[in-house]
């Protein structure tokens, strides 16, 4: 099973379980793993250090968000997607689509201010994208962006649409809905490879055992730079 493997949320108060999370990822020969970094925050020499060394090592690094949580007015929409999905992290969905691109060229330029490559791929939190225009993503520096249905190529606005797996499961209900809906994604027939969506707390989860278990299924990890549509 070919798969993209990510590991989201990645902040300087996660660095310890990320770590963690690849030393898992590593056990099962899964060295190419894209860590999905949140740059608005109090990021010390040393972490930042440590997502250096990450890259040199291989891993790709996208740009996720700003701060990860909401921080201005929310709509009707937004506080319900929070009830149901996000809770409260989808940044995006109460901004407008200006503020929505600058939050993106924001994160995209703290990568190149700290001396990493420009990311090229960009993850909204809780993959809500908000109200954004083709135009608008066109303008961000990204080549890719990922959304809950798939890979959104920023140039022509085409969406790569991909299975999903996740499990960040903290309370019963979380946990029977992925389990459900994992299971019908691994289920039905497909030639995509499959996204492994891994946040940083996963392995200490209730679903901390189908992880490994999905994890050991993969025969090649890929990064986004080789997908296409």
């Amino acid at each position: 099973m070919k798969a993209l493997v990510s590991i989201h949320d990645v902040m300087p108060n996660t660095i310890k379980e990320v770590a963690e999370l690849l030393e898992i990822c590593r056990s099962f020969g899964l060295r190419r793993v894209t860590l999905f970094v949140v740059p608005g925050l109090d990021w010390q020499p040393a972490q930042i250090n440590q997502l250096r060394q990450w890259q040199k090592r291989g891993y790709e690094l996208a740009a996720h968000g700003w701060v990860h949580r909401c921080v201005s007015k929310k709509t009707f929409w937004h506080l319900l997607h929070g009830l149901i999905l996000s809770r409260g992290v989808a940044e995006h969905l109460s901004l407008n689509p200006n503020e929505i691109v600058d939050l993106m060229q924001k994160s995209c330029n703290w990568f190149v201010k700290n001396g990493f490559d420009q990311p090229s791929l960009y993850v909204p939190p809780a993959w809500a994208l908000g109200s954004i225009s083709k135009r608008g993503l066109r303008s961000c520096g990204y080549t890719w962006v990922e959304t809950l249905s798939g890979v959104v190529f920023t140039q022509t606005g085409q969406t790569k649409r991909l299975p999903l797996v996740g499990f960040e499961a903290d309370t019963f209900t979380r946990e029977l809905a992925l389990r459900v809906l994992n299971n019908v994604v691994l289920w039905m027939p497909t030639n995509k490879p499959l996204r492994i969506s891994i946040h940083p707390y996963d392995h200490k989860l209730r679903m901390g055992k189908s992880l490994p278990a999905i994890l050991q299924r993969c025969t090649k990890t890929l990064s986004y730079s080789e997908i296409t549509v």
